[in-house]
């Protein structure tokens, strides 16, 4: 056999390996899930690809019969050290498109919520990405994290196509409230809105943004900025806390070009 035969044949084996290793953690999830309370429902035709597969935290909560529902496209890279904190008995949704990739230790929280992740997207090292409650987050094709982004949503977190968030970037579509009384601040109301970021715009690192944010398309995000909720038009730069504009990005139509010498 020549040598190219015999890579291919390594590989086939690997990949039938890999495929198995997927499938035996698939079958002792749903047995983890059905003894607190829920299933899984599996939709991986074609498995993923990992160095080690996550670890897996099951709780009994959510007070009813649960269903986990994972959907992965073809070519999905699972990550290092990846945590999938699962709440059994609610339903919850991992949907991860064709070459999505994680890095080292990401942690994916679903506690009656849903993750719903476009083609091509990178989700780096550390991030967190938390949906309760009925909360959605959902990330369009060719994302890209930074590492330590986290997303909290309650209601909806929302990132266009081709949006991209550097490190340590955090986004929350709740906050509690407080009216100054004695009673704790986890037991007081909270208010919620959805964070809705357009396609390809730029979240600045270690920026924040807060419940209600609506920014439109083609835009970006200054470092270490506070967006308190509001609409922001797209196009435009944003920096500064609280967060306000600095600059269209459009280029100056009415400008001539350089003279070429």
């Amino acid at each position: 056999m020549s040598a190219s035969g015999l890579r291919s044949t390594a590989r086939a084996l690997r990949l039938r390996g890999e495929r198995a290793r997927f499938e035996l953690w698939a079958r002792r999830l749903d047995a983890r899930l059905r003894r607190a309370g829920g299933r899984l429902k599996l939709d991986a035709p074609h498995g993923a690809h990992f160095y080690e597969l996550p670890a897996v935290e099951v709780h009994p909560y959510g007070g009813k019969a649960g269903t986990l529902t994972i959907r992965l496209g073809e070519h999905v890279q699972l990550g290092r050290g990846q945590i999938l904190d699962v709440w059994a008995a609610a339903d919850n949704t991992l949907a991860l498109g064709d070459r999505v990739t994680f890095r080292a230790g990401t942690r994916i929280q679903l506690r009656g919520g849903s993750v719903r992740i476009g083609e091509d997207s990178t989700i780096r090292d550390y991030c967190l990405l938390d949906a309760m409650d009925g909360g959605e987050i959902v990330l369009g094709a060719r994302v890209q994290f930074g590492a330590q982004v986290a997303l909290h949503a309650l209601q909806r977190v929302q990132l266009g196509d081709d949006a991209a968030a550097g490190e340590r970037v955090s986004i929350f579509d709740s906050d509690h409230r407080h009216d100054g009384s004695s009673t704790t601040n986890y037991e007081q109301p909270v208010a919620i809105a959805p964070v809705v970021i357009g396609a390809n715009t730029f979240l600045g690192a270690n920026s924040l943004l807060l419940r209600g944010v609506r920014m439109g398309p083609n835009g970006m995000l200054g470092g270490s900025s506070l967006v308190r909720g509001g609409e922001y038009p797209g196009g435009v730069l944003y920096a500064g806390s609280p967060a306000r504009e600095i600059r269209p990005l459009a280029p100056d139509l009415g400008a001539r070009p350089a003279e070429r010498r």
